[in-house]
């Protein structure tokens, strides 16, 4: 490839990357679907639930190089009950069971 080709490479991608990235954005899209867009009450509700998730992979993933027979488990169970229940609906069972699994280890 010679160098014009490769500028036009890098320009069009300079200017692509961020216009996909700000079209795909919650923000973006609320706005053109503006009438069926989730109220500020739903949005928070989301987030919240985000950040439950963010709980979920730091409680699952405590020890990343040693092997961790309940964190395996809740990491298992997580998949299963996010199915059923909200993200900060899980958390809460798993930070029980992590409890009550660290108790009962001899």
């Amino acid at each position: 490839m010679n160098k014009i080709t490769l500028s036009m490479i890098g320009l069009t991608a300079g200017v692509l990357i961020p216009i996909f990235s700000q079209a795909n954005s919650y923000q973006d899209i609320a706005t053109k679907y503006a009438t069926v867009a989730l109220t500020d009450t739903q949005v928070k509700q989301a987030k919240m639930q985000g950040e439950c998730l963010v709980g979920l992979k730091s409680l699952n993933f405590k020890k990343k190089r040693d092997f961790d027979p309940v964190a395996e488990w809740t990491n298992f169970r997580t998949t299963s009950l996010l199915q059923q229940f909200s993200p900060c609906e899980v958390l809460i069972m798993m930070e029980l069971a992590q409890e009550r699994l660290q108790a009962d280890k001899p």
